[in-house]
């Protein structure tokens, strides 16, 4: 199950917002709703990517869950 989870202000994982079986659906469903502009891997965790803006803040995470 892929989760979609958009910045609260305080946590980068701090509202969930969507669940997807595919990977293609949360990252149309995260370009719509949070406007991502860039998305970077997780160096340590192969299935967790992390949602940046124009500048390079991270604004949300497209995660993987058993």
């Amino acid at each position: 199950m892929w989760e979609v989870w958009k910045w609260n202000g305080q946590h980068i994982q701090g509202k969930l917002l969507k669940k997807y079986k595919k990977k293609e659906s949360a990252m149309k469903y995260a370009k719509k709703n949070i406007g991502y502009h860039f998305i970077e891997p997780n160096g340590k965790i192969k299935n967790e990517f992390f949602l940046e803006d124009e500048e390079g803040r991270p604004i949300g995470m497209i995660i993987k869950r058993p």
